[in-house]
């Protein structure tokens, strides 16, 4: 599979949520079958980073092809040519962007 440049992260139809509960933090994106919990934010977005790099590879060797997976391709591309950095800051910056439109302020709340 060739990819072509990375596409524009804020562009993606998708939208990162967390959820601060008692004792962590939740994070997923809804329509994506990933989410992750974590003690504190940071081990939440590293969870998440971790997750979102074995969809990508499950997406490339078999989920491709499933109807409710296929519309994940842009997903994919931006996760296999970003680092973990660029796609920490992509999580972080997503969610800001949801708490915003949400009413929560910048700490999830």
């Amino acid at each position: 599979m060739i990819f072509e440049p990375s596409p524009e992260p804020d562009r993606l139809p998708l939208r990162v949520l967390a959820v601060c509960e008692t004792g962590g933090w939740s994070i997923s994106i809804p329509g994506v079958p990933v989410a992750v919990d974590g003690e504190s934010f940071g081990e939440a977005v590293a969870e998440m980073i971790d997750a979102l790099r074995e969809y990508a590879d499950d997406w490339k060797q078999r989920l491709l092809h499933a109807p409710n997976h296929r519309g994940n391709a842009e997903l994919v591309r931006l996760i296999s040519l970003s680092d973990d950095d660029q796609l920490r800051g992509w999580l972080v910056k997503s969610n800001k962007q949801t708490a915003r439109r949400s009413g929560m302020d910048k700490n999830g709340e």
